[in-house]
């Protein structure tokens, strides 16, 4: 294949190579976007169950994530076989992850919370197959500190890229044809049932793997993750994924309520959720430019406190003020991505020296902190969405002046806390080390 990327040694990838291989994350974005902000409202306001009920199912998705996250993990960076370590699983995925979206992006209303939550299940399971194996892949395509920030920067732009082009179609048939959030959310489903196959499939037929090293055995799953939590770097990473986690999914999962309730704008949610993809586009090469100048720990402090100072200016827009709603979405926006992009950069900087090493444990690593995040994530919406249910908050109905100002205080309050938290983290540690943790794992865990 002339457009493979013929070794793990390549220092630079083309700009088609680093396009087939971040297409799967349009899917995860369609996904990740249905799931914090779409579903919470279709499956409250359309299918009429309870937000606290809906709060929980989420959860218990993203726990279902932290079960089996780790475990595909291990097993693609255990088994090898003749077609790659990492392209079985995402062939298994890719089928599971349409019959999943089939069942939930389509339920009537009637449909039992059971039903949802099998469902779920299937869907989850797929996007895990997929996205692991990706994601450990990803961290292995290049032994260059700048150019594992450049190949994190392309997944996020083409995450932004996902998004905006996600949501023209909702976006079109709320404005264009004041069609419903049901015919939203259906369209949706439709996206991601053909992106599953298609993007699969392109990276598939664009890149190969790099070899596995021969001494590649992880014999003891659970003493390979403990011993990659001992890494005082990892911890810290983690802890800041986290963080991003349970603030961007309680701020996603609220963002419908907060526009179009709390500010009295009906009909604009889907088409506002544009101005927050499009800025990034622009500037997330620049942030990556300046992460090579001024290092991945300023530039990620520079990020978070930027969130901090922003965020909470939510709470002082005035109801129907859309002008000054978008001005406001294009300055909270600014920094959108450079933390998922640096963060995933520090981890690939760990994996890079574990490869050198002659071990290949990139998947493992990459599903301990999608684990971090996807639990942070269902804990963040549960918690949003509980507290709305506590004040009194129902999505079909009108709400007294306390009751929105709880809906603005839950979309706005986690990435404020959040930010400021990241920053005091940041400030009492130094830079990222270039390459892995000085701690190995240890030889126990070669069989």
């Amino acid at each position: 294949m002339s457009g493979d990327i013929r070794s793990s040694r390549t220092e630079r990838l083309s700009r088609v190579d680093l396009f087939a291989f971040s297409s799967p994350v349009i899917l995860f974005q369609a996904i990740e976007l249905a799931w914090r902000t779409y579903l919470p409202a279709f499956f409250a306001a359309t299918l009429g169950l309870p937000i606290a009920a809906v709060g929980m199912l989420l959860l218990a998705a993203r726990l279902f994530d932290g079960l089996i996250d780790p475990c595909i993990g291990w097993a693609s960076d255990r088994f090898p076989t003749r077609f790659g370590l990492r392209r079985p699983w995402m062939v298994m995925g890719a089928p599971l992850v349409s019959l999943g979206a089939l069942g939930l992006f389509w339920a009537v209303p009637g449909t039992g919370i059971a039903t949802l939550a099998a469902w779920s299940l299937v869907f989850h399971l797929g996007y895990t197959l997929i996205a692991t194996p990706h994601g450990g892949w990803g961290l292995e395509l290049s032994r260059d500190a700048h150019e594992r920030v450049r190949v994190m920067g392309a997944k996020i732009w083409v995450a932004m890229a996902g998004m905006i082009v996600t949501l023209v179609l909702p976006s079109l048939l709320e404005r264009g044809f004041g069609l419903g959030r049901a015919a939203q959310v259906g369209a949706l489903g439709a996206a991601i049932v053909l992106l599953a196959p298609i993007t699969v499939l392109l990276v598939l037929r664009r890149i190969r793997e790099p070899d596995a090293p021969s001494t590649t055995r992880v014999a003891n799953p659970f003493a390979l993750f403990a011993g990659m939590l001992r890494t005082r770097e990892m911890r810290r990473i983690l802890i800041l994924y986290g963080l991003v986690g349970m603030a961007d999914a309680a701020a996603a999962g609220t963002f419908l309520f907060f526009v179009e309730q709390a500010l009295a704008l009906p009909g604009w949610g889907s088409t506002l959720m544009l101005v927050q993809g499009v800025v990034p586009l622009a500037l997330l090469p620049f942030w990556a430019r300046m992460s090579r100048r001024f290092g991945k720990r300023r530039v990620l402090l520079a990020g978070y406190g930027w969130q901090a100072l922003v965020a909470p200016l939510a709470l002082l827009l005035p109801a129907g003020g859309l002008a000054l709603l978008v001005l406001w979405l294009i300055a909270r926006s600014l920094v959108f991505g450079v933390d998922y992009m640096l963060l995933r950069a520090m981890v690939g900087d760990i994996t890079r020296r574990e490869v050198e090493q002659g071990q290949r444990w990139a998947s493992s690593r990459y599903a301990l902190f999608n684990v971090t995040l996807r639990l942070a994530m269902g804990l963040g919406v549960a918690a949003a969405l509980g507290a709305l249910g506590w004040a009194g908050f129902a999505p079909d109905e009108a709400g007294q002046a306390e009751v929105l100002f709880a809906v603005r205080a839950a979309y706005a309050l986690p990435p404020t806390v959040a930010g400021l938290i990241a920053c005091a983290l940041l400030l009492r540690g130094g830079e990222a080390r270039p390459a892995g943790p000085a701690e190995r794992p240890g030889a126990a865990l070669a069989a």
